[in-house]
């Protein structure tokens, strides 16, 4: 039981138990006891931060743009408090897609649906970009691919160019499914409402625009044409068509304007300070600009103003949809035919029609990803609930059924147990029944996790014995474990490694939500790069999932312990064994820090005088079980011998790590050995690791 609620534990919240929770859970005699836990597991809120991480993988979340300049997204992190929130509250799968793909069509009076738009805002994305048509085409691609890899564990990507050299994909297929999304536009700020609301305030805003419009259209004529102008020679850098959309009224520019002016309009405004841009006025050019900034604002005062606008990083349609063509070679500068929304092919068909029927929701929303979503999730498409139910089945056992999540074509072996594939898919997306009268929602994230987790295959010891004949067997009959016939044991992920170490050590803070933090780096880092720390110091000692997810500059003891590459959708974390890694847990400030503050909590909570105890109790917080006699011989011979070398360290005046927290009266010898004891506690495999 001590094994199996820790292994529980860091698989549900990615959080070591407490010894007394341990406890708790091994004394107890009810025949529901386990099934109790997981309840409790599965109702934390750090559930959500857990699994809400391994979601943020999938769809290469991250606070920064990426390429050279690496820009801060600073509203990024809403996106990421909506998957936590919307995984605690256990939202259906199917919901959970529709908010993510078509938030803004279908549950437009929602703040959470139109935040979680902003999966379509992931995308790495070069801020300084010339070639706006490129720029464009490429986040289309992005959002295309990871709709096919995420979503349906399709490498749809190889189709961009030519039709796939190994699956059944083709190229249409790729722009067909493109075309769901070519009418996308980003934005900053957006009007949550129901569709009475939605009209009356639509009604309200034309009104009021019809009476004041004309001093806005001069005004925004007199600034565009002076940026254009002090842009000077770098206007070559962007084709015409974008200069004549931005000298357009933002209110008159088409979808496809928009996009392209999402890539162009930041950095004219970034590169040209507004002295600069007054500069290439004429002096009655100047005076009319800053009597019409004044009159503009003041009418403004009485401008309607929405019951709920928002601001956060989403995207949505305007009225019209830009064409989407099959591109030969995948430029889009080669277009060939235009294609319409449409789904794959080899996938489509046990569909009765193939072509989408779009019923928009709301005015101005064309229907599309509605359609989109109600593909994905209809009874004849069983790949949507075969792929995540994959996915789960694989961060509980660190390798999945099919051994890429992202890819079920022939590239990828066959499922190791198809049958119980198919099983899981049809018991994720059907309702469970408790009685006739009782059945639950389907694609309940909660109730597969308890499925997986209540079987004998996860409940199984990892260890296997040296010279068991049964071991001996099923090792030479299947020694990749492809059978299950042992748990396989797992190292923690970077983030669990670091919760867990300021978990045991006292000094965790459970504080949820809100914008990234900034924890001390490396002193040895260096300046470019660095970012400045969070001032609050209680900050730093948040859980990983908050710190800043910059993708030119991962948190180091994250990227040393294999935090994906942002740039890509992550399938399956890798697991590498370096030299680095050992070097890290040996000498980084904040596994110091961890075990100075282990130490001083174990010294305070048993007393000083009593090792036995302390070694005990310092056991059960980092390895969660109490230590057999040996290892107890083991460590206060370690202890006496450690106590004896700092002895020599303090005479010599040399520094030695104390316990924080601890004792106020401390021989300082005595102190640091129990640092160094904490120190290759936290060193362990076994605490490395979950058997």
């Amino acid at each position: 039981r001590e094994e199996l609620i820790r292994r529980a534990s860091f698989d549900l919240l990615g959080l070591p138990p407490t010894p007394e929770e341990i406890a708790q859970f091994v004394n107890d005699a009810r025949p529901d006891a386990y099934e109790q836990l997981l309840a409790r597991l599965l109702d934390s809120p750090h559930y959500g931060e857990r699994w809400g991480r391994i979601w943020l993988d999938a769809v290469r979340y991250s606070d920064t743009a990426g390429f050279n300049a690496d820009p801060l997204r600073p509203l990024a992190w809403k996106y990421r408090d909506y998957v936590i929130r919307a995984l605690n509250d256990d939202v259906p799968y199917d919901r959970f897609i529709a908010e993510q793909l078509a938030g803004d069509e279908l549950y437009p009076a929602e703040e959470r649906a139109w935040i979680a738009t902003g999966f379509y805002r992931l995308m790495p994305d070069e801020s300084n970009a010339s070639d706006l048509l490129l720029a464009r085409q490429e986040i289309l691609n992005d959002a295309t691919s990871v709709v096919g890899s995420v979503l349906l564990g399709q490498s749809l990507g190889c189709a961009q160019c030519h039709d796939h050299k190994f699956d059944p994909l083709t190229q249409k297929d790729f722009y067909r499914l493109q075309a769901f999304f070519a009418g996308l536009v980003p934005e900053e700020k957006f009007f949550a409402a129901n569709d009475i609301d939605r009209k009356i305030f639509h009604e309200r805003e034309t009104a009021w625009k019809k009476s004041h419009e004309a001093p806005f259209r001069t005004l925004h004529a007199l600034e565009s044409a002076a940026y254009a102008k002090a842009y000077g020679e770098k206007r070559l850098r962007f084709p015409e068509s974008m200069w004549e959309a931005y000298r357009l009224f933002p209110d008159d520019r088409t979808a496809f304007q928009r996009q392209i002016l999402f890539f162009s309009e930041r950095q004219i405004r970034g590169e040209i300070k507004e002295e600069k841009m007054l500069a290439m006025m004429s002096p009655e050019e100047q005076g009319q600009f800053k009597e019409l900034r004044e009159e503009t604002k003041k009418i403004s005062e009485d401008r309607p103003r929405p019951a709920q606008q928002v601001e956060a990083m989403v995207a949505t349609e305007v009225s019209d949809i830009p064409a989407t063509y099959l591109l030969g070679a995948g430029s889009y500068a080669n277009t060939e035919e235009e294609v319409q929304p449409g789904f794959p092919e080899v996938i489509n068909a046990v569909r009765e029609t193939s072509e989408p029927q779009f019923n928009p929701s709301r005015e101005s929303a064309s229907g599309r990803r509605t359609a989109l979503v109600n593909w994905l999730f209809a009874p004849q498409n069983p790949l949507t609930a075969r792929v995540m139910a994959n996915r789960i089945w694989q961060s509980h056992f660190g390798r999945g059924l099919v051994e890429n999540a992202n890819d079920f074509g022939t590239q990828t072996p066959d499922p190791a147990h198809p049958e119980l594939l198919d099983w899981l898919a049809k018991e994720f997306s059907r309702p469970a029944w408790d009685g006739l009268a009782d059945a639950r929602i389907p694609w309940s994230l909660k109730r597969l996790h308890r499925l997986i987790m209540l079987s004998s295959a996860y409940r199984q010891s990892s260890r296997s014995f040296e010279g068991d004949d049964v071991t001996t067997a099923r090792l030479s009959k299947d020694p990749g474990n492809r059978g299950y016939w042992k748990y396989p044991a797992r190292r923690l992920d970077s983030e669990s490694l670091r919760d867990a170490l300021l978990t045991v050590s006292g000094n965790l803070n459970p504080k949820m939500y809100g914008s990234p933090i900034h924890p001390p780096l490396p002193a040895a880092f260096g300046k470019q790069g660095a970012w400045p720390e969070t001032k609050d110091a209680s900050e730093h000692r948040r859980r990983s999932v908050y710190i800043l997810a910059k993708r030119n500059m991962p948190y180091p003891l994250l990227a040393t312990f294999d935090q994906p590459d942002m740039h890509e959708s992550c399938a399956r974390r890798a697991v590498t064994t370096t030299g680095l890694q050992a070097l890290f847990l040996l000498n980084s400030d904040v596994v110091l820090d961890a075990a100075q503050r282990l130490a001083g909590k174990i010294l305070v909570e048993e007393s000083p005088g009593d090792p036995r105890r302390i070694i005990e109790r310092a056991y059960r917080r980092t390895l969660g079980r109490t230590p057999q006699d040996p290892e107890v011989q083991l460590a206060l011979a370690f202890l006496n011998r450690q106590q004896e070398l700092i002895s020599q360290r303090v005479s010599a005046e040399e520094t030695v790590l104390q316990p924080l927290g601890g004792p106020v009266v401390l021989d300082p010898s005595l102190g640091g050995a129990w640092v160094d004891f904490c120190h290759a506690l936290l060193n362990l495999n076994e605490f490395l690791y979950v058997d």
